[in-house]
């Protein structure tokens, strides 16, 4: 297949690419403005094609694309603090870039896989059950909204080739994050380095944690015709969902100080999983017994 992944720098992109390259024709689109994502994946992008482009600039690249089987859409504004701060490089990157996206899908009659989040579904507050695909989309964030819009994008446009995935805290071992995102990869880091770590809050909210190797079965289970197209609740499940202050815990760190809670911070937020279980996919990866061997 021919499949082009546009944030193919970033942590998920790039294990995406990993993880598809022996099997398929990629063409990577990254414009490289996480310079962390730099080193790991220049190397392993030389057998294919890559480019240095935004993808609100996508009519720009120097050559013509291949026809495309599929696009695995992973490139966005992933902050919630930088979407407060600058809303308008938030939409044009996530709503619009998502558009540009389903357009180019439209063209070359190809899938569309979307990397969402959890922020869609707002602060739901009193919510300690699982999550199910049925639960109502209301974003309280500017990243929350732009991410919600381009899920309405992909599944009003692409209704029988559009997959949207409200996926929650994905983590993996070469994630560099910080503490609004990827904050698994930024808890190493500052553990590693003993850097003080700030709780805001008691720490007890909950969070389901998603092994991106996890995650990337899922993508398969897309590109393979083995999952119907639409939206899914995405995410550790309840197997592997922890406080803040117990993940600190496994990854043999403390927490330094804690803080005002965040408004629109979500107390738990655990995925039921309900569709992707009945297409036969379930985690395999338990973060418990992946924090001991990390």
């Amino acid at each position: 297949m021919n499949i082009l992944i546009t944030g193919c720098a970033g942590f998920i992109g790039n294990a995406a690419w990993r993880h598809l390259e022996k099997k398929h024709n990629l063409v990577g689109v990254d414009n490289l403005s996480r310079k962390t994502s730099i080193p790991p994946i220049i190397d392993s992008l030389q057998p294919h094609l890559f480019f240095l482009e935004d993808i609100n600039n996508i009519e720009n690249l120097p050559m013509p694309l291949p026809k495309l089987d599929a696009i695995i859409h992973l490139a966005a504004q992933v902050s919630v603090v930088e979407s407060v701060l600058d809303p308008i490089t938030d939409i044009k990157t996530n709503a619009e870039g998502t558009l540009r996206m389903c357009m180019l899908a439209k063209e070359h009659n190809c899938k569309l896989i979307f990397s969402s989040t959890n922020k869609v579904y707002g602060e739901l507050e009193n919510i300690k059950e699982p999550i199910s695909d049925t639960q109502p989309i209301k974003p309280e964030t500017p990243y929350g909204v732009s991410k919600a819009a381009a899920a309405h994008y992909v599944l009003d446009m692409l209704p029988n080739s559009g997959y949207v995935f409200y996926q929650s805290c994905v983590y993996g071992e070469t994630q560099v994050g910080t503490l609004d995102q990827g904050w698994i990869g930024w808890l190493r880091t500052s553990i590693k380095d003993k850097i003080p770590i700030t709780c805001f809050g008691t720490g007890e909210q909950i969070r389901d944690l998603l092994h991106v190797e996890d995650l990337l079965e899922i993508y398969d289970l897309a590109l393979d015709d083995k999952l119907p197209p639409g939206s899914y609740v995405t995410g550790g499940g309840t197997g592997n969902a922890h406080s803040f202050s117990d993940v600190v815990k496994m990854l043999g760190g403390n927490i330094s100080k804690f803080d005002e809670w965040r408004p629109q911070d979500q107390k738990c937020f655990i995925s039921s999983n309900e569709k992707l279980k009945a297409a036969g996919w379930q985690p395999k990866i338990k973060f418990r017994e992946w924090a001991k061997n990390d």
